[in-house]
């Protein structure tokens, strides 16, 4: 049987439209109650990734949240909403309030999970040992509400990236440090995919970010929402849409070979807007991507011509050092009261990027990149 993958037209952020938008795309697909049964404790797993508010299109749209919070409390259940962002072992406090999920989920009587300080259990990743939020995997039923995003480490980020925020604490940075390569790196992503059980995924795609992103790309009206059981399958059609090219996104393409879901667009069911190859317009992808593109045996001496590395805008920098503390190799420190990194020990791993709560680590890209970008 074909995997099923939703693809709902939604033009804009307002309560009403995104409520029946939701609504109708988990309709195509059986309903909630085909995902969620009277007194289930469900897990909301947003992409929480910045302490920014929803109108930088870097974390999920608390109507997005609103919805399925009013989606899965509609058939009885009863929901929790955690995530662990890039420096949450800080504390959650910025994020909550910041992204509106705090507001939200106290307007709505919904509990709020911290995973940096609940507790945990060990599962293996790659041969080493990691800490899981216990509340994901206790979860009867875990939903992902990933944002439609490129990225300029893994290239794309959906349904698979997002589950690595169950990981709480530094174990985010240290993964980035032992495996610095992004096929390696994805490897890990697909074995945590694996492990964590995604009942549902509706991927906010209403407004995504294209470039380099996760965190300083350029802002998309892509007016789409995305649903389905199938991840993978969510991923592979949402990176097509965004011009990428099959197995090109190694976190798809490795979760496809685990058989935790189909990659292929020839035997997935597209309802919905079901039109034939999809495309964005005018939907730039990362710099990075030529990396991929090129021969490995290529890369070592390209790779000093081919690179997106962080910079650090000086007007916006707060001289938080939450960078300096998330940086998985210790190529930041401070100068001056502004963050400079250490290129030659640089990974680009972009952890910078992501966690900063101004915006002010950037992208900086070699004119190679810029021109096959």
């Amino acid at each position: 049987m074909a995997s099923r993958v939703v693809l709902l037209r939604c033009a804009a952020y307002e309560k009403d439209l995104v409520s029946q938008k939701i609504h109708e795309a988990l309709g195509l697909i059986g309903g909630i109650s085909s995902f969620v049964e009277k007194g289930q404790t469900v897990l909301l797993k947003p992409n929480m990734l910045s302490a920014r508010g929803p109108e930088h299109g870097i974390t999920t749209h608390p109507l997005v949240l609103e919805a399925m919070i009013d989606e899965v409390r509609s058939v009885g259940g009863h929901v929790r909403v955690g995530d662990s962002p890039s420096g949450g072992f800080n504390g959650l406090q910025p994020y909550w309030e910041k992204t509106g999920f705090g507001e939200l989920c106290e307007r709505m009587d919904v509990e709020l999970v911290d995973f940096e300080t609940g507790e945990k259990e060990a599962r293996l990743l790659g041969g080493q040992t990691y800490l899981i939020a216990r509340a994901v995997l206790e979860a009867d039923v875990v939903i992902n509400l990933p944002k439609l995003k490129t990225h300029g480490f893994t290239l794309y980020t959906g349904a698979i990236k997002n589950i690595f925020g169950v990981l709480p604490g530094f174990q985010k940075v240290m993964i980035h440090k032992r495996y610095p390569h992004p096929g390696e790196f994805s490897r890990i992503l697909a074995e945590l995919y694996a492990t964590v059980p995604v009942r549902l995924t509706v991927i906010d795609g209403i407004r995504g970010m294209a470039g380099n992103g996760p965190a300083t790309g350029v802002l998309r009206d892509t007016g789409l929402l995305l649903a389905g059981e199938d991840g993978v399958a969510l991923d592979a059609v949402a990176s097509h849409l965004m011009g990428f090219k099959p197995e090109e996104i190694d976190a798809i393409r490795i979760s496809a070979e685990m058989r935790l879901g189909e990659n292929r667009l020839e035997h997935i069911d597209i309802l919905g807007e079901n039109r034939p190859e999809p495309r964005f317009e005018d939907f730039p992808l990362p710099s990075n991507r030529l990396i991929e593109l090129v021969p490995s045996f290529l890369v070592r001496w390209l790779g000093r011509f081919i690179w997106v590395r962080p910079t650090f805008d000086p007007a916006v920098c707060t001289g938080c050092e939450l960078c300096v503390r998330n940086c998985p190799v210790g190529a930041i420190r401070m100068s001056n009261g502004v963050p400079v990194a250490d290129f030659h020990v640089c990974i680009n791993c972009l952890c910078c990027n992501e966690c900063c709560p101004e915006g002010a680590a950037k992208q900086e890209c070699s004119r190679l990149a810029k021109l096959f970008g």
